[in-house]
């Protein structure tokens, strides 16, 4: 194969306020804080996938996708239920039912400028 030319990858989330989606990514998720700056563009470390997060208004530069952009982001947890406990004691609001796949367990929530989030839960595979 060729030479690698990318190195890294993020995902950006555009946000009403970045003060607020840094406290709900950090306070409520406890994700990482790795980067600010000003009130224009944050960036959170979520596992080894880094999110950006990027005030929609700002968002004007030649290119860019005029806002809202919709994304859906998952993140992987061993036990569902535990999660989601301390979650909604940071105050996360979770959708009333967990979505229930042959390989999976789905918990669906949202940040607070409405980006579609979810925890999943990979379901134990009986050994044939």
């Amino acid at each position: 194969m060729g030479i690698n030319l990318i190195r890294s990858a993020k995902v950006t989330v555009m946000v009403a306020s970045i003060e607020r989606a840094v406290r709900f990514y950090t306070h409520a998720l406890g994700l990482a804080l790795r980067h600010r700056r000003n009130d224009e563009y944050a960036e959170v470390e979520a596992a080894g996938l880094t999110l950006a997060l990027m005030a929609s208004e700002r968002s004007t530069h030649p290119g860019s996708v005029p806002a809202p952009v919709h994304c859906s982001i998952g993140f992987d947890v061993e036990r569902l239920e535990g999660a989601m406990l301390v979650l909604r004691e940071r105050g996360v609001a979770f959708a009333p039912e967990i979505a229930e796949g042959d390989r999976e367990r789905i918990a669906y929530f949202a940040d607070e400028d409405g980006t579609p989030l979810f925890l999943r839960e990979e379901k134990a595979v009986a050994e044939p």
